[in-house]
C-alpha cells in the first residue's frame, strides 16, 4: 500500500468515527427544529400533509439513532469500514431531502412568518452541517446542495423580484457552504494526519522497547566485554529488589542512568578496539562504587545503569557526583591519554515510580535533559523534564512542515546611531504554531540539531534581502543584519546562495551584514574562514553576536576582519555597575582592532546615556523599538524620525 493510499484509508476511517461521534447532537437538533417548524404553523388545511412530513422525518431520525447505537456497539476494528459511511450518508442525505421537501411541498401555503422561519432554519441546518459533517467532504457538500439548492431554484422561478434575489442569494450561500466544507475537511485531514503521526511515533517507541526487550532475552546474562550485569540479569535482579520494596523489606531504591560524553568520537577517530578498551577501563571504575545490595549494569553501547538502595537525595547526588569525577579522570592507554565525561540521570523509588522499567525510562529522560549542560552533570527526574521531551518531539515534527505551511515570518528590529537615527535593521525569525508564537530560544536549537536551519536560514536570508531592497528605495545606505548559524557555513552552497540573493535583489554587498555567534571561533576554522573570506571579498560585512557570553578570542576576531561586535545584553543590563567597565574595555579594543561596537538589549534612558559616554557607535533594544512587522518597519523608515523612545 502506497503512502497516499494509506492516508486515504486513514481519512476515511477517522472520518467515519468523526461523523458518528457527532451524529446524536445533529439528530437532536433536527428533531427540535423539524418539530418546531411543523407544529408552529399547523392548520386545518395542511394538518394531514404536515403530520405526514413530520412522521417521515421522525422515522428517518429513529433509524439513524438505531444505526448510531449499532456503530457504538460494533467491533472497534470494524468501525472504520466503508459500509458505515454508506449507511450514515444514506440517513443523512435522506434527512436533507425531507428538509428540502418541506419547502417544495408547502411553499404555496407559506405565510410571511413561516417563509422566514423556513429559510432561517434551512440556512442554519446547512451551516451546522459544514461543521458536523466535516469528516466527509462529499457528504457535507451533497447535504448543502440538497437542502439549499431546490429552495434557491424555487425562489428564482417566482415572479416577485425580492424572492428571485433571495434565490440567487441562496445559490451563493450554497457555494459558500461548499467552500467552507472544503476548508473544514482540509483542516480535519491535517488534524487526523497529525494525530496519526503522533500515534505512529508512540507505536514506534513501543516497538523499539519491545525489540530491545526481546534482544535482552537472546543474549547471555553477563556482558562479555565489561563483566558487568547485562540487561537480562540486571532486570531480573532489580525486580527482586522492587518486590522486596513492595513487601516492605526495602525502604526504596534509586536508579542512575549513566551516559558517557564523547565516546562516539573515540570509536570514530581511534577505532572500536580503543573504544572497547575505554569501556573496560571505565567499567572497572564504576565497579569501585559497588556495595552490597547494589547493582551495576552495562545497558548498551556507552550507557550504564547503577541501582543503589540509598534514597536520600543529598547522598545519592553526592554519589553520582563522585561517579562523574571518577569517570572524567584521564585514561592512559599505551602512549595515548583519553579523557571523557559522563552525564547521570536519577529516578527514585517510590518518589517517582515503583516500576523498574518506568524508573529506567525516567532516569534516561533526566540524563537526556542534562546532556550538554555544563558544569552540572547530574539531574534528578521531574515531570517537567518528560513534558519538555514530549514537547521537543512535537515541535520537531511540526518544524518539518512549518515552511510549507507559511508559519514562519520575519520581523525587523532597528539599530540606531548615537543620534537615534536608524542605520540598520536586524532580521529576526518568528514561528507561529499551535495558536501562539514559539520562542526562538526553543525552536532554533531544534532546527540546528535536525539540520533544518539550512533551509529555513536560506528562507529568512531571502526575506531579509527582499525587504532590504524595498528599504533602500526609502533610505539609501540602510543595511540589514541576518543571523547565521554555524551549521549554515557547512552547506557547500551557502556562499553561492548569498551571492545569488545579492544579485537577484540588486543589493550593495556592503549593506548586507551577517551575524555569527562566538561558537564560530571553536569550529573548523579553515572551512569557516574560507567562506567568510569569499563573502568579505564580495563586500559583505560580518559581526559577532552576543559578544562576551562565550569564549571569545580577540586574535581570531582580528584575523577574520570582523566589522562589528554586538555586546551581549547581560552587560548592558548591568552597565550601571561592573558592566560599564566591560563595555568601555570593548570600545577601547574596537579602536585598536578597527571594528565598530553595537550595544544590544538597550532598554532605559540611563543605559543610553552611559553608552554615549563610553563612545558606543550603535545601539539596539526596546528603548528604541521592539521588532517590527514588515509594514511597520517600512513605515517607520519612511517617516524618517529619530528613535528616542520605545514605540
Amino acid at each position: 500500500m502506497t503512502k497516499n493510499q494509506e492516508h486515504t484509508k486513514l481519512y476515511l476511517s477517522e472520518g467515519v468515527k468523526l461523523l458518528y461521534n457527532n451524529a446524536l447532537p445533529g439528530i437532536l437538533i433536527t428533531f427540535i427544529t423539524s418539530s418546531t417548524l411543523a407544529f408552529s404553523f399547523l392548520n386545518s388545511n395542511n394538518l394531514y400533509t404536515k403530520l405526514t412530513w413530520w412522521g417521515l422525518m421522525m422515522g428517518v431520525l429513529i433509524i439513524r439513532i438505531i444505526d448510531t447505537q449499532l456503530w457504538v456497539k460494533a467491533d472497534p476494528l470494524r468501525k472504520g469500514d466503508i459500509s458505515w459511511i454508506a449507511r450514515f450518508s444514506s440517513g443523512c442525505l435522506l434527512t436533507a431531502a425531507i428538509w428540502s421537501a418541506y419547502i417544495l411541498c408547502f411553499y404555496h401555503t407559506f405565510s410571511t412568518e413561516e417563509f422566514t422561519a423556513t429559510i432561517v432554519i434551512l440556512s442554519a441546518m446547512a451551516g451546522g452541517a459544514t461543521s458536523v459533517l466535516s469528516g466527509n467532504l462529499m457528504l457535507s457538500s451533497l447535504y448543502n446542495i440538497i437542502i439549499l439548492l431546490p429552495m434557491s431554484v424555487l425562489l428564482i422561478l417566482q415572479p416577485e423580484q425580492y424572492r428571485v434575489n433571495l434565490g440567487f442569494l441562496g445559490v451563493c450561500f450554497t457555494l459558500t457552504m461548499i467552500i467552507s466544507s472544503m476548508k473544514a475537511a482540509r483542516y480535519i485531514k491535517e488534524a487526523i494526519l497529525l494525530r496519526y503521526r503522533n500515534q505512529t511515533l508512540l507505536e514506534r517507541m513501543e516497538k523499539t522497547i519491545k525489540r530491545r526487550t526481546q534482544e535482552v532475552y537472546e543474549i547471555s546474562h553477563i556482558d562479555a566485554l565489561t563483566g558487568l550485569y547485562n540487561r537480562v540479569s540486571f532486570l531480573s535482579a532489580a525486580e527482586e529488589i522492587a518486590n522486596r520494596y513492595k513487601n516492605n523489606r526495602e525502604k526504596g531504591f534509586s536508579i542512575f542512568f549513566i551516559d558517557l560524553d564523547g565516546f562516539k568520537n573515540i570509536n570514530d577517530t581511534l577505532g572500536h578496539d580503543i573504544g572497547d578498551m575505554v569501556l573496560i577501563s571505565l567499567s572497572a571504575r564504576l565497579n569501585d562504587f559497588y556495595r552490597q545490595g547494589n547493582l551495576i549494569c552495562r545497558w548498551g553501547g556507552d550507557e550504564f545503569i547503577y541501582l543503589t538502595t540509598e534514597t536520600d537525595r543529598h547522598l545519592t547526588w553526592q554519589l553520582a557526583e563522585n561517579m562523574v569525577t571518577s569517570l572524567s579522570r584521564p585514561i592512559l592507554l599505551d602512549d595515548q591519554t583519553i579523557t571523557l565525561g559522563a552525564t547521570i540521570g536519577i529516578a527514585v523509588c517510590p518518589e517517582h515510580d515503583t516500576s523498574i522499567t518506568r524508573l529506567i525510562q525516567l532516569a534516561d529522560i533526566a540524563m537526556y535533559s542534562q546532556k550538554g549542560k555544563y558544569p552540572e552533570r547530574v539531574a534528578f527526574y521531574n515531570h517537567e523534564l518528560e513534558e519538555s521531551l514530549r514537547r521537543k518531539i512535537t515541535l520537531n515534527e511540526a518544524l518539518r512542515y512549518a515552511l510549507d505551511r507559511n508559519e514562519f515570518r520575519a520581523v525587523y528590529q532597528p539599530i540606531v546611531d548615537s543620534n537615534g537615527e536608524i542605520v540598520s535593521f536586524e532580521a529576526l525569525l518568528r514561528w507561529h504554531f499551535g495558536g501562539r508564537d514559539i520562542s526562538p530560544a526553543e525552536f532554533i536549537p531544534l532546527m540546528e540539531q535536525s539540520g533544518r536551519i539550512v533551509q529555513i536560514g536560506n528562507w529568512i536570508m531571502e526575506e531579509a534581502c527582499r525587504i532590504l531592497s524595498e528599504m533602500l528605495k526609502l533610505k539609501s545606505g540602510i543595511s540589514m543584519c541576518v543571523n547565521i548559524s554555524i551549521i549554515q557555513f557547512y552547506d557547500k552552497e551557502f556562499v553561492d546562495n548569498v551571492n545569488n540573493l545579492i544579485d537577484r535583489y540588486a543589493i550593495p554587498p556592503h549593506l548586507l551584514h551577517l551575524e555569527v555567534t562566538e561558537s564560530i571561533i571553536h569550529s573548523e576554522q579553515h572551512t569557516i574562514y574560507q567562506k567568510v573570506s569569499e563573502l568579505q571579498k564580495r563586500g559583505v560585512k560580518f559581526s559577532v553576536d552576543d559578544f562576551g557570553t562565550g569564549y571569545s578570542s580577540l586574535s581570531v576576531i582580528h584575523n577574520m576582519n570582523i566589522d562589528f561586535i554586538k555586546i551581549d545584553r547581560s552587560f548592558i543590563n548591568n552597565i550601571e555597575n561592573k558592566g560599564r567597565t566591560i563595555v568601555q574595555a570593548v570600545k577601547d579594543i574596537s579602536e585598536s582592532l578597527d571594528f565598530d561596537v553595537i550595544a544590544e538589549g538597550v532598554e532605559t534612558k540611563i543605559q543610553v546615556a552611559i553608552l554615549k559616554q563610553c563612545g558606543v557607535h550603535f545601539m539596539q533594544g526596546y528603548y528604541f523599538s521592539r521588532p517590527l512587522e514588515q509594514g511597520a518597519a517600512l513605515h517607520i523608515l519612511a517617516a524618517g524620525h529619530a528613535l528616542c523612545a520605545a514605540n
